[in-house]
């Protein structure tokens, strides 16, 4: 019987640390990403008054442009947990969008966040459909053998 209780003992300690890995792998890894400004620099910002340099100046450059040039201005901060393997999710989002005039002047200020369920294009990324059907090998390699003009002029 002396033999039993040190294995039980070491068997009850190896299943308390199993235990708190497992407890820690459930707690969520939090991660913040962009910035929007408060509102009180916000509410420096006026309509019709100030434009792209001196919101610049009052509340900083943004991570991002609409597609359309400098006609807005969008700060962009989201939230997100990942739990142990799973992907990401995205537990709050928040957008400024600052719109231009054509003459550079602020037209509006708006906020949105995951409730308002406007879809915002930062940009416009397209790929060329030749390059898209073709592996990373085959568009290193594809010339490799392939017969040239100057083979079919000897």
């Amino acid at each position: 019987m002396n033999g039993l209780f040190p294995r039980i003992r070491r068997s009850g300690r190896l299943a308390a640390v199993a235990g708190v890995l497992l407890v820690a792998a459930c707690q969520p890894i939090v991660r913040n990403h962009g910035y929007v400004p408060p509102e009180d620099q916000l509410s420096e910002v006026s309509v019709g008054r100030d434009t792209r340099d001196s919101v610049a100046e009052k509340i900083g450059l943004p991570l991002n442009k609409g597609i359309d040039g400098d006609r807005a201005w969008y700060y962009v901060a989201s939230t997100r947990e990942t739990f142990g393997a799973r992907a990401p999710k995205v537990v709050e989002r928040e957008v400024v969008a600052i719109l231009f005039n054509d003459n550079g002047t602020v037209r509006n200020i708006v906020r949105l966040d995951e409730q308002d369920g406007q879809v915002v294009t930062l940009t416009a990324r397209v790929t060329n459909p030749s390059v898209a059907d073709r592996g990373l090998l085959r568009q290193i390699f594809g010339n490799v053998g392939s017969p040239t003009a100057g083979d079919f002029l000897e």
